[in-house]
């Protein structure tokens, strides 16, 4: 009679870490946070700077765009972010 294989504990999903529907790594915003002063982040603390960072780069992304199709593109361009 063979030997019943253990199952494997179930992996937790990379969504599941995830803060928002954008997807924005969490690690490098801990980093750049700590680099620039913070001791310690908190996992709320850590939430809100990704969504803040979220809103503040859809903002960026939507001036830029703006600007891009004024010229007749929908590529964005170096330039289209410095106007902002």
């Amino acid at each position: 009679m063979p030997k019943k294989a253990k199952n494997a504990p179930a992996k937790k999903s990379a969504k599941a870490a995830r803060s928002s529907a954008f997807d924005l790594p969490i690690a490098p915003v801990i980093r750049i946070a700590k680099n620039n002063g913070a001791k310690r982040l908190s996992k709320d603390g850590t939430r809100a700077i990704v969504a803040r960072t979220e809103k503040y780069i859809a903002y960026i992304a939507r001036i830029a765009s703006n600007a891009a199709a004024s010229e007749g593109r929908k590529t964005l361009r170096a330039e289209d972010i410095e106007k902002c």
